[in-house]
């Protein structure tokens, strides 16, 4: 291990933590799920009581942040990062891709592991291949499976409508030709609101998905406190949440929940409100509006998220790999892990 490369893990947020993590938000690579105030607002409002929040010094000074916890599911111990239900990516914050060579990180990961205990799995999911631009070492490090991908589009602001870049010229020339038959026929209008002054939409765009994805008998997390974390992280950083709207004939056809941070632009919650439009992928044509808002003000990525939907490919020029983690401690740990290992594999 570097000579002074020390820890400290912290099980409250106490006053040094939040200090330290805010100067490594000025200073290092993360993602939007990785802000303080992100990690925050997850463990007020899902009662997370178990945190082990890592930060890394060297010569006293933060240089990482590894947001962990441990949940308990039926007896069992799970290490794993704080909000991984509620995150696109799980990953650190890191100040730069040069901190460890591989045997500095596997010490002091296993000094970590050493010293948190109290675990029976190590279940690390979500976790991008890349930190922005910066290599995660929990990826070049430790051995991984291949979990999912991201698609992303990379915005050339010198394009005027981005549907000029796509390669697949038969899905840009169709999308074009229905989005004209639409507005053809049809009073068509794209708002883009700040959700701190439209608030009500978050309760209606998410409880809409909970019925959309019931319907299709789909699984999902959205209940009152997904809602609530929504509308509390809305009050804290107004600035960064957004609803993007499709409206035909003054009615609304279709929204979405995005958040904007660091040139970046989260599409994270889709839903179709009215079924009346579907013949003219309503989805589609907003995804098509929210691409080129993007462009125009500036920011440098359309973010899909996880997830390998054949639409994202279509309107994505890049991608990163997602993988997932999973290791044990004890006997007990061990039996679990052969367990979950078999799920996963037949997942």
């Amino acid at each position: 291990m570097k000579k002074n490369l020390t820890f400290t893990i912290f099980n409250q947020l106490e006053n040094k933590l939040i200090k330290d993590w805010k100067n490594l938000e000025n200073e290092g690579v993360f993602y939007f799920f990785q802000k303080y105030i992100f990690i925050k607002t997850i463990i007020e409002i899902f009662n997370i009581n178990k945190i082990k929040i890592v930060v890394l010094y060297d010569n006293n000074k933060p240089i990482a942040i590894f947001p962990l916890e441990i949940r308990t599911y039926n007896r069992i111990k799970i290490l794993q990062w704080i909000g991984t239900s509620q995150s696109d990516y799980c990953c650190p914050i890191i100040t730069n891709q040069n901190l460890f060579s591989e045997k500095d990180f596997k010490l002091i990961w296993n000094d970590i592991l050493n010293e948190i205990k109290d675990y029976d799995i190590i279940f690390l999911n979500k976790q991008p291949e890349y930190i922005e631009k910066t290599l995660n070492p929990f990826i070049q490090f430790i051995q991984n499976s291949y979990y999912s991908k991201v698609y992303q589009a990379k915005l050339n602001t010198e394009a005027e409508d981005y549907l000029s870049l796509i390669e697949n010229k038969k899905f840009s020339s169709e999308l074009r030709r229905t989005k004209r038959k639409l507005l053809e026929k049809n009073k068509v209008v794209f708002k883009l609101f700040s959700l701190e002054k439209e608030k009500d939409l978050i309760g209606k765009i998410l409880t809409k998905k909970n019925s959309s994805l019931e319907k299709k008998k789909i699984s999902n997390s959205i209940d009152k406190n997904l809602i609530n974390f929504y509308n509390k992280l809305c009050g804290l950083c107004p600035e960064k949440l957004v609803a993007g709207l499709l409206q035909v004939n003054d009615k609304t056809i279709a929204g979405s929940i995005g958040i904007v941070e660091n040139k970046r632009f989260y599409y994270l919650i889709p839903v179709i409100f009215n079924e009346e439009f579907n013949f003219y992928s309503p989805g589609k044509i907003l995804i098509h509006y929210l691409i080129n808002w993007t462009k125009e003000n500036n920011l440098k990525v359309f973010d899909f998220g996880i997830g390998e939907e054949n639409y994202k490919k279509y309107w994505s020029n890049y991608s990163i790999k997602i993988f997932r983690y999973l290791g044990y401690k004890g006997i007990k740990g061990f039996f679990i892990y052969l367990i979950l290992k078999i799920y996963l594999k037949l997942k």
